[in-house]
């Protein structure tokens, strides 16, 4: 069994390997004379990764109000983490499992993929905005894994097929995947994509779809026992916030809404770091 699970875990990254090879050899085919918009899009990496970085030292105290209700909110919800597991554990079924498998493919690696066959299609197209999508899709892939993974590392909280309590933590523990589960890392990626998505398209059913996905990601790692209530709902609010910042990065428009939602303001006072 275990084998048989490496092996899928071995075609799952080959194929995403192979699809990041592929999409990266088509600017180099279709723009060979004219890779301007590579330049600047990497540059845009850049900017909006030293601004996620700066950000918390331009929080005002409004701000830092939040981050605190974030933080209290979270820790609440460790009182009914275990009855909402007894209760997706206890309401398992078929339909269930098959609405639930959404886990398995948004959320994860799969997830870059779609992200860079937006950034891939827009480049083949030449539509500029399609590109510029896939692109802050991919910055808030890969933004909010790393905020996440870092606060895994460092709470240490025991997954919930580890034990029944919700209150074991190993603090910076490193090696294994039992104790990286505060907060979720799939809630938080599918989260962050679906902001993204959500703000490229002012229709409130486009907005509802995406959320709806991500919430149901979120949903899915409470039915497969791999996360806590408390887990998702912080990754959700992390994936939200650095979604929302990558998506109004250009525009500089503060973000005022939900918990710990990064703040920038147009100045960019505070700490500015210049990438040209």
């Amino acid at each position: 069994m275990k084998s048989r699970n490496y092996s899928k875990k071995l075609r799952q990254k080959g194929f995403i390997y192979a699809f990041l090879v592929v999409l990266m050899s088509i600017p180099a085919i279709n723009h060979a004379q004219n890779a301007n918009f590579l330049i600047d899009d990497f540059r845009h990496v850049l900017k909006v990764g030293a601004a996620l970085c700066t950000a918390p030292l331009d929080f005002d105290r409004h701000t830092w109000g939040q981050v605190g209700l974030t933080a209290l909110s979270t820790a609440a919800l460790f009182a009914i983490d275990k009855d909402i597991k007894a209760f997706a554990l206890h309401n398992q079924s078929a339909v269930g499992d098959g609405i639930f498998r959404i886990d398995n493919f948004y959320g994860n690696e799969y997830s870059l993929v779609f992200c860079g066959g937006i950034y891939g299609l827009g480049v083949v197209s030449g539509q500029t905005g399609l590109r510029r999508t896939g692109l802050k899709t991919s910055e808030a892939f890969f933004f909010s894994g790393a905020v996440t993974g870092l606060f895994k590392g460092l709470f240490g909280r025991r997954r919930p097929y580890g034990g029944e309590s919700q209150l074991v933590f190993r603090p910076l523990h490193i090696s294994g995947n039992t104790y990286h589960s505060l907060p979720s890392g799939h809630a938080t990626v599918s989260f962050a994509i679906a902001t993204v998505m959500a703000h490229s398209y002012d229709n409130p059913i486009w907005r509802w779809g995406w959320y709806s996905s991500a919430g149901l990601v979120a949903g899915a790692r409470i039915y497969h026992n791999k996360h806590w209530l408390s887990d998702v709902v912080l990754g959700g609010i992390i994936g939200y916030s650095v979604g929302k910042f990558v998506a109004d990065y250009d525009e500089n428009k503060p973000a005022k809404t939900l918990p710990l939602i990064f703040h920038m303001t147009p100045t960019g006072a505070g700490v500015t770091i210049r990438i040209d």
